[in-house]
């Protein structure tokens, strides 16, 4: 996409996310340890260094025997607790008392229950003995060198659990990208602050801060004024303490008032203007530029329409960044409840609560009034894509959606 001025024609979502995946390349990998690797996007695939299990191992508490001495009572020599390694050829008559995880002594073995026997000294007598070997043999999971995790993971908890049994305690993954946000305005002071009439508290920080939460991301922060020496002030310091951005973000200051400076002060800053508006509600006036590897987005001040860039445009960036493949996708759900679209002439992205019912994704619409409607954002979790011109829509439609949560 070219360069975009004030009066090019406004972009497309669609164009919009394919932007974002060609302006934003994969970041370069790094190894971190397990306890940093969480919700980081793995280089590399694993695979098991050796047989998963490495050996055999009793899935219960119990008395290994031979599996071919079929006898009622057995004389118990020996104990294996977890972490013991006896090998031992057990002899006709012979058990050994042996925990859940204990190494087995050796082949053609069966591990008889705890609770099928009675155990009186160094006598064992078998109340009950059935088929199964309660024995996890080695290389029933996995055998050396399988692919157990591919690259392009998202590693959360069970991901990692598995690189530890592997010993792969530091996983090659991708750089966190390097984000800074300013949130811009006269008008806005802390949420610890009762506003003055006129003033209004900055939750746009605190969505922002949040949304970059679930990528393991913490953007460095600032609010600045209706000021445009203030604002790259703010964008050159928090650039150099950073030591470079991958992204930046500016809250506010997007649309074409006389007091919106976002568009210009990226234009005299060097950067390359891609997108300067969107055919989309909320989230219009959306401001994409570049200047060397680094991403500006001027984003629209209201929260709703911050919550719909954050999700669509920002999410499809992160994607990118991390070498994870595309996943900004759409997929279908059943309206649960009515939607009152209107035919208006954008696309529209409403939010919604998604649950799933009976096999199927439904979606309840949620009310909103306007891109600085608040309100429906404590049950959000996903946006319905309404096509421009759509009139209501009834319950069972099927409808395109995205979640708002972060998924692997």
């Amino acid at each position: 996409m070219s360069t975009c001025c004030p009066k090019a024609p406004a972009a497309s979502v669609s164009d919009v996310l394919a932007l974002m995946r060609e302006v934003c390349p994969a970041l370069e990998p790094e190894q971190v340890s397990l306890a940093d690797a969480c919700g980081r996007v793995l280089r590399e695939p694993v695979c098991a260094p050796e047989d998963q299990p490495r050996f055999d191992r009793s899935s219960v508490d119990g008395y290994a025997v031979r599996l071919d001495d079929r006898a009622s009572r057995f004389r118990i020599v020996d104990e294996i607790r977890a972490g013991e390694w006896k090998p031992r050829a057990l002899q006709l008559g012979e058990a050994m008392r042996i925990a859940t995880g204990g190494a087995l002594p050796g082949d053609r073995l069966q591990v008889v229950m705890k609770e099928d026997v009675r155990a009186e000294g160094r006598q064992l007598t078998v109340l009950r003995r059935e088929d199964e070997h309660n024995i996890r043999f080695r290389g029933e999971d996995a055998p050396a060198g399988r692919v157990l995790i591919e690259a392009g993971t998202v590693l959360q908890a069970g991901g990692l659990a598995l690189l530890a049994s592997l010993g792969c305690a530091r996983p090659l993954v991708t750089r966190q990208p390097r984000v800074l946000h300013l949130a811009t305005g006269n008008e806005i002071v802390s949420p610890d602050r009762r506003p003055a009439r006129g003033q209004i508290r900055d939750s746009n920080s605190t969505l922002v801060r949040a949304f970059f939460g679930q990528w393991g991301i913490a953007p460095e922060q600032a609010r600045v004024g209706e000021d445009k020496a203030a604002i790259e002030a703010a964008l050159a310091e928090g650039h150099s303490r950073m030591g470079g951005c991958d992204l930046v973000l500016i809250s506010g200051g997007a649309s074409v008032g006389e007091h919106d400076f976002t568009r210009a002060l990226l234009h005299e800053s060097s950067f390359v203007i891609h997108v300067s508006k969107t055919n989309a509600r909320p989230g219009r006036p959306l401001i994409v530029a570049q200047r060397g590897d680094t991403l500006a987005l001027g984003l629209p001040g209201n929260p709703l329409a911050h919550f719909v860039c954050l999700n669509l445009y920002v999410r499809a960036a992160l994607e990118a960044f991390s070498a994870q493949s595309a996943r900004t996708g759409f997929v279908t759900g059943v309206l649960s409840a009515q939607l009152p679209a209107g035919g208006n002439t954008r696309e529209t992205f409403w939010p919604a609560r998604w649950s799933m019912h009976e096999g199927l994704a439904t979606l309840m619409p949620l009310r909103w009034i306007s891109s600085g409607d608040l309100t429906p954002l404590a049950a959000a979790n996903a946006l319905i894509r309404v096509a421009a011109g759509a009139e209501q829509l009834q319950p069972g439609s099927r409808v395109e959606f995205i979640r708002t949560e972060r998924t692997s």
